[in-house]
């Protein structure tokens, strides 16, 4: 096989396992109300032990960052999965809450871990291809989390218990996710490989920032899945089914957004996307909420996710091209504080909502999009010039921009 086509497989292999992923999360994420009902959580307390996932990835993403570089990622990777696939199993064995905390922590373990690993051979993937494709792989897990959650919703409505639906899901998901790990590139292309190890009490200040702005836009979209709904039938009016429409539509969004951020990226540059993006977010929500009905709503919510959509793949890409440190490291302090901000996101929201109302509590998000619109200037990488990417530079050397 050419070197053409060992790099065009691995890019199959890796855009399989974002979708596989995204599947997986959604498997267990779509059963929460059964998996309340059968520890006997409160709304309270099963808020609480939803901060489980998050926990666990935070502690995990540092020391998988610092024991990547000089590793293969594909190896990781099929570990990682593996783990998942056993790991999201565990919530449905739970029959306490403090067993659903410590099986919702080690799915944060898992997911994480593969996040991070699977972002890492997605960087390589790019680097090897020399054009931009790691929005495009983002994309791929958004169209995993509806196909997870499609399935999650037709056993709920099946009154299938979650015990044999994520055992059917971590089957039907997870082993053709593992044989797609098989042409994943056995070597990273990273050039600092063997830079030095990363103290996170000295982070170079372009990670800190990046990091923040990954925050922010995290903490938008997790405000958007924990309380479009809610917005939408409650503070609006709006029936049911536009609730549930409500998410639908920012995923939809989202992820049609992810398979055009790539060429966008390479027509506006780091800097362009994120300041366009995080100006339709902001602009696009702030309208959709002024206007105070559950259509417009739904319209503000369908451009947050168009505008938020490459944001994440663009902030790990500008991370990735950190000069001195390795690929692993770098995606491991801009993703863990990323998570910080969808750990932090919706309880802050609800907590302002508690005082005043959801619909004000939502100008969080809207706040969020500025805030990436001004950090935007730490992602340009050193070879863009006026915020354009240029060919032959920054991690896509070689590269011919796509039109």
């Amino acid at each position: 096989m050419t070197a053409l086509g060992v790099r065009l497989n691995a890019r199959a292999g890796v855009t399989a396992v974002f979708f596989v992923d995204g599947a997986l999360f959604a498997t267990w994420a779509s059963r929460i109300p059964a998996l309340s009902n059968q520890v006997g959580a409160t709304t309270g307390v099963l808020g609480l032990a939803l901060l489980a996932p998050a926990v666990g990835a935070v502690i995990a993403m540092p020391l998988v960052g610092r024991w990547l570089p000089g590793r293969s990622s594909r190896r990781f990777c099929q570990f990682a999965l593996a783990g998942l696939m056993g790991a999201i199993v565990l919530p449905a064995l739970a029959r306490s809450v403090p067993a659903l905390v410590g099986a919702l922590f080690v799915v944060g373990v898992t997911n994480s871990t593969l996040d991070l690993v699977m972002n890492a051979q997605g960087v390589s993937v790019e680097r090897h291809l020399g054009r931009p494709i790691l929005s495009s792989l983002h994309a791929a897990f958004s169209f995993g989390g509806f196909a997870g959650a499609g399935l999650g919703a037709l056993a709920a409505a099946l009154n299938v218990a979650p015990l044999p639906h994520f055992l059917v899901a971590a089957a039907l998901f997870g082993i053709p996710g593992m044989i797609a790990t098989r042409p994943l590139l056995a070597r990273d292309e990273d050039a600092d490989a063997q830079a030095p190890t990363m103290r996170w009490r000295a982070l170079p200040s372009r990670l800190v920032l990046l990091g923040i702005a990954c925050l922010f836009c995290l903490m938008a979209e997790g405000g958007a899945s924990d309380w479009s709904a809610k917005l939408v039938h409650d503070d609006l009016s709006g029936s049911a089914a536009l609730g549930a429409i409500a998410y639908a539509v920012f995923s939809m969004a989202m992820g049609t957004g992810r398979l055009l951020a790539d060429r966008l990226w390479a027509r506006w540059g780091s800097v362009g996307l994120l300041r366009r993006g995080g100006a339709l977010a902001a602009v696009g929500f702030a309208a959709g909420l002024a206007a105070g009905t559950a259509p417009a709503a739904i319209a503000g919510f369908a451009a947050l996710g168009l505008g938020l959509a490459g944001v994440v793949p663009t902030l790990f890409r500008a991370g990735a091209d950190q000069p001195g440190v390795s690929t692993g490291p770098a995606l491991s302090a801009v993703s863990s504080l990323g998570y910080l901000g969808f750990l932090g996101g919706p309880p802050l929201i609800g907590g302002v909502a508690q005082l005043t109302s959801l619909r004000l509590a939502a100008v969080i998000m809207v706040f969020a999009g500025l805030l990436v619109t001004l950090l935007a200037g730490a992602a340009a990488l050193p070879a863009e010039q006026d915020g354009v990417a240029r060919p032959g530079t920054g991690s896509l050397a070689g590269s011919a921009a796509i039109r």
